[in-house]
């Protein structure tokens, strides 16, 4: 993949259960003991997404479950002022989240190998968005050709067999992270939510969250975060739709927004029938074996 940025492979074996080679921009790793080391408090409440399946959309119906649906707020305060995102490139957010209150909402797309170590130990509640791998692809894919530092000038085929070996945008293989999280799935403090759940039905996905959080909602409140929460009143928003990432000249102007479509199935427009193969022959090798399967249209 060619990029702007210095991607380095790490043997992360010193810090993970198992051996896992993660393709990370160099300022990762320097991270990687920081991030081990981190203090987790057992009533955090994590979202945990591959990028591109979902997060900003978790992120903003949790918040708001936690916050009897305060929308007011929700529209004038930026997600992550309210939700950091944990391994922030650009600026150290963990400072700012050892200074939250409890309970802290916090955001990462890290693998589970990578995760800091006391999440073993104090079990914090853990919300994990997958999304089926096609569409994840076609979106990623057009977020990196926003992303200035990036600088992608591969066509969508050279991108879907780069995106499907794991070396991408410093996340690893989404075949390692999106299995490692749905084996946790019988775990008390882990939620599997999944993307097209969330488009087919979100009052039913935000009820189901709600009872997860043991947080009670009015039937009211609960059509409050769904009428809030549809792809076209986030991505209007202002302080839910990473527009602030165009201000800081991070993504390209006139080429596309941070939410583009928000749909099931739009690979459909982009897949030929080799790549479809290739992606159909990965998941019944890596996915559909842990029981684990996807709506695609």
């Amino acid at each position: 993949m060619s990029t702007s940025l210095e991607m380095s492979s790490v043997d992360l074996s010193g810090l993970c259960d198992r051996v896992l080679a993660i393709y990370v921009p160099e300022g990762h790793i320097l991270r990687l003991e920081e991030n081990n080391n981190f203090e987790i408090r057992s009533d955090d409440i994590w979202v945990i997404t591959y990028p591109k399946c979902g997060t900003t959309w978790t992120q903003e119906i949790v918040w708001l479950v936690c916050n009897n649906a305060d929308t007011e707020t929700a529209n004038t305060v930026e997600l992550d002022t309210r939700f950091p995102f944990f391994e922030y490139p650009f600026t150290n957010q963990k400072r700012v989240i050892r200074k939250m209150p409890s309970p802290r909402l916090i955001k990462t797309h890290l693998a589970l190998p990578v995760l800091p170590h006391q999440i073993r130990e104090k079990k914090p509640k853990i919300i994990y968005t997958m999304r089926n791998p096609k569409d994840t692809c076609v979106s990623m894919y057009h977020f990196v050709k926003l992303l200035t530092p990036i600088n992608y000038k591969g066509n969508f085929e050279e991108f879907t067999k780069e995106f499907f070996m794991g070396v991408t945008v410093g996340h690893g293989s989404f075949w390692d992270h999106h299995r490692d999280y749905w084996r946790l799935k019988n775990e008390m403090n882990i939620l599997i939510l999944k993307y097209e759940d969330l488009i087919t039905d979100l009052a039913k996905e935000v009820k189901r969250i709600a009872a997860f959080l043991e947080k009670e909602l009015t039937e009211e409140q609960v059509q409050t975060i769904v009428e809030h929460c549809t792809f076209k009143t986030m991505k209007d928003n202002s302080a839910s739709n990473q527009s602030h990432i165009q201000n800081m000249g991070l993504m390209r102007a006139g080429m596309g927004n941070f939410m583009r479509k928000g749909k099931i199935g739009d690979w459909k427009n982009y897949f030929t029938p080799e790549l479809n193969d290739m992606v159909d022959q990965l998941n019944k090798k890596y996915l559909e074996p842990e029981g684990l399967t996807f709506d695609y249209e």
